[in-house]
């Protein structure tokens, strides 16, 4: 048996950017960092008594012959890539539900493709990995949305993602001071707004509108510079401070980014002392962040009561196996 486990993302500022449609004519940078939650995958070899030869369990279970029946697109396209032909069973937990804006579905495919490999006895570093996420997900399965998250699954930690032309991908792990990191970390707040839904519509409207949002965009960009600087040396409450103008202006590059109960959760928070924050998702669903001095932190969770809050740590581990038996 085999088990992969790659982790979540927080996504702070350029997201937008790393879609294609833009970054190819454009360029693109994103700050995102990896938190301890994961999506863990696991392998076993299925025996040859069972009347099928392939077992998935995820939300749900299925039963074939061959790949190609598999209704799991990501699970479908990852073993047809990589041309899986022993029985396999595949089981994937989670440790928060997908679709929720945590690039869950890129951990996903990053694991299971990381222990298929890891089964064959390929060795397959981050780059690897990230990029045959993105031939999966965005190539085979057609989803639409940016590369972001499948570096952030494969690389893990705190980093600054550039995307260029010709697709040329530059990920810089961000040096920082462990009390740097903790300060930052102790300023966050997430809290689940409670749907489980696919963003592909909204993220759609933004590949289509990416000419139109260019200006935009660029600005997000910049703003991927002007956080690193105050990471490195400045006030801290600047990134919050800036996190609210980049949600002010991402919400302008698709109609459905945001919703009623998100704008009225987040002017809440700030109304209980919240500096800046930004929803991790789109289309009414996923994590509300919030960046706050801890002394207003308790101020926010009574005027948030009525969504359940996340307790999390920053992560600098990315994808990796955590298991490997000697048994098939």
């Amino acid at each position: 048996m085999i088990i992969a486990r790659a982790p979540f993302r927080i996504s702070f500022f350029g997201g937008g950017t790393d879609f294609p449609g833009h970054y190819r004519r454009h360029g693109g940078a994103v700050l995102a960092t990896t938190i301890d939650k994961h999506a863990y995958l696991s392998l076993h070899a299925l025996s040859p008594f069972f009347q099928y030869r392939f077992r998935a369990s995820y939300a749900k279970t299925e039963l074939v012959q061959n790949p190609r029946e598999f209704e799991h697109p990501l699970i479908r396209e990852s073993l047809l890539m990589l041309r899986v032909r022993e029985g396999l069973e595949l089981t994937h937990v989670s440790d928060l539900p997908g679709r929720t804006g945590l690039g869950t579905s890129s951990a996903f495919t990053v694991a299971l493709l990381h222990a298929l490999h890891e089964r064959r006895g390929d060795r397959v570093g981050p780059e690897d990995l990230a990029r045959e996420a993105i031939e999966v997900g965005g190539e085979r399965v057609g989803d639409s949305g940016g590369h972001q998250d499948q570096y952030a699954a494969a690389y893990g930690g705190m980093m600054r993602i550039d995307f260029g032309p010709r697709d040329a991908v530059r990920v810089r792990p961000l040096a920082l001071r462990a009390a740097r990191l903790a300060a930052l970390e102790g300023r966050l707040l997430l809290f689940y707004l409670g749907r489980e839904e696919s963003a592909e519509t909204i993220l759609a409207e933004q590949t289509r509108r990416s000419r139109r949002n260019a200006g935009a965009l660029e600005r997000m960009h910049r703003m991927v510079d002007q956080a690193e600087r105050i990471l490195h040396s400045g006030d801290l409450d600047d990134f919050g401070r800036l996190l609210h103008e980049s949600w002010t202006l991402k919400k302008t590059l698709s109609s459905g980014i945001s919703n009623a109960p998100i704008d009225d959760a987040y002017a809440a928070a700030r109304k209980a002392g919240a500096l800046g924050g930004k929803l991790l998702g789109a289309g009414g669903r996923g994590f509300l962040l919030v960046f706050a001095d801890p002394s207003r932190h308790a101020a926010i969770r009574r005027r948030l009561a009525a969504l359940r809050e996340v307790r999390f740590r920053f992560s600098r581990e990315g994808s990796r196996i955590v298991f490997r038996s000697g048994e098939p």
